[in-house]
C-alpha cells in the first residue's frame, strides 16, 4: 500500500485517538451509547502504559505523507490478536487488511499455529471475509457493562520444506485409508513411493499445523492447479480444508482442481465451494483405473 507504511514506533498519545474515534463512530450502530462509552473509558493512561510494555507486538499503519496514524493492531507471540482499529477516516482504504497481514506475518515468525482473538460484532463479518471462524459467542464487562463479542480463530499457513516430507507422508496416508476406499492395500502402497518422490517435490507445498506443531492439513499447488488437499483424519471437521482451498483461490489465483471421482465426500466438499466438473478422465494421472473428475471454479 503506497498510500500508508507500516511501523513499529508507537505511542499512547498516537494510539489513543485512533481507538477512541474508531470506538465512536463505527462500533456506535452495534453498542449502545452506555456500551461505547464504558470501552471507551476502560482505556486509561495506566492501561494503555500497561499495553505497551507488555509482550503484545504493536504495529500502526502511517498515512503518508500526512504522517498520521490510521489504524493499529497489536499480536502476541502465541498468535493472540488483541486489537485492530481503524479511525474512521481511513476505512475502506484497506487499512485494516494490511495491518492483519503484517500481524500474520508476525505470527508466523513466532511460529504461532493461528491467530485468535475476541471481535467485536462490528468487526465480525471484516474478520469473516479474511478466514476467521466463530468458535464461540460470549458476553464481557467492562467497567461493569455487559458487551457480546466473539472469540473467533485463523489457522496460519506455512511452506513445509523437505524436512517435513516423511510427516506429510504419514498425512497423506492416513487421509488416504480414511477416505478413499476404493483403493486397495495394494495401490496404497504402489501410490506411496510416487508421493513421497515425485508428487511432493512437485508441488508448491502449504499446510497447517495443529497446537501440537503437527501437520494437520496440506495442499500442493502447481502453477495453474490445485494438485493435492489432504487433511489428518483426527483434523477433518476443523476448517482446514476450507483454509487452504481459500487461501489457493484468494491469494494464489488459482480456481481448478481435480479430483477422484470415487472419492464422493471431496467431490461434495469441491461442489460446496464453488466448484463445477468440466471434464472426466477414465484413468488418474499414473495410468490406473481411477477415473479423475477436473473441477473449476464457477
Amino acid at each position: 500500500m503506497t498510500d500508508y507504511l507500516l511501523t513499529t514506533s508507537v505511542t499512547a498519545e498516537a494510539l489513543s485517538p485512533v481507538f477512541e474515534e474508531a470506538v465512536r463512530v463505527t462500533c456506535c450502530k452495534d453498542y449502545t451509547p452506555g456500551q461505547v462509552e464504558a470501552w471507551v473509558q476502560r482505556a486509561t493512561s495506566s492501561r494503555w502504559q500497561e499495553l505497551l510494555s507488555g509482550d503484545l507486538h504493536f504495529l500502526a499503519a502511517v498515512s503518508q505523507p500526512s504522517g498520521e496514524v490510521a489504524g493499529f493492531i497489536s499480536v502476541r507471540g502465541d498468535g493472540y490478536l488483541h486489537s485492530l482499529f481503524v479511525h474512521p477516516a481511513h476505512q475502506r482504504r484497506g487499512v485494516a487488511s494490511f495491518l492483519l497481514r503484517a500481524a500474520e506475518e508476525e505470527a508466523r515468525r513466532s511460529e504461532a499455529p493461528d491467530l485468535f482473538s475476541e471481535v467485536s460484532l462490528t468487526a465480525k463479518p471484516f474478520f469473516l471475509s479474511q478466514g476467521f471462524s466463530v468458535e464461540q459467542e460470549q458476553t464481557m464487562r467492562v467497567n461493569g457493562v455487559e458487551l457480546t463479542n466473539f472469540r473467533m480463530r485463523k489457522p496460519l499457513i506455512y511452506q513445509p520444506d523437505e524436512a517435513d516430507f516423511d510427516e506429510l507422508l504419514q498425512v497423506w496416508e492416513e487421509a488416504v485409508r480414511s477416505t478413499h476406499h476404493f483403493l486397495s492395500e495394494e495401490d496404497i502402497e504402489y501410490y506411496k513411493p510416487l508421493v513421497r518422490m515425485i508428487y511432493l517435490p512437485g508441488v508448491d507445498l502449504y499446510c497447517i499445523r495443529n497446537r501440537e506443531e503437527r501437520i494437520a492439513a496440506f495442499m500442493g499447488l502447481s502453477g495453474e492447479r490445485i494438485e493435492m488437499l489432504f487433511v489428518a483424519p483426527q483434523e477433518q471437521r476443523k476448517g482446514y480444508g476450507s483454509r487452504l482451498i481459500d487461501f489457493a483461490l484468494r491469494d494464489k489465483y488459482l480456481d481448478r482442481i481435480d479430483v477422484n471421482e470415487q472419492n464422493s465426500t471431496a467431490v461434495r466438499f469441491y461442489l460446496k465451494k464453488g466448484f463445477e466438473i468440466v471434464s472426466r478422465d477414465a484413468f488418474d494421472g499414473a495410468g490406473r483405473p481411477f477415473p479423475v473428475l477436473h473441477l473449476k471454479l464457477k
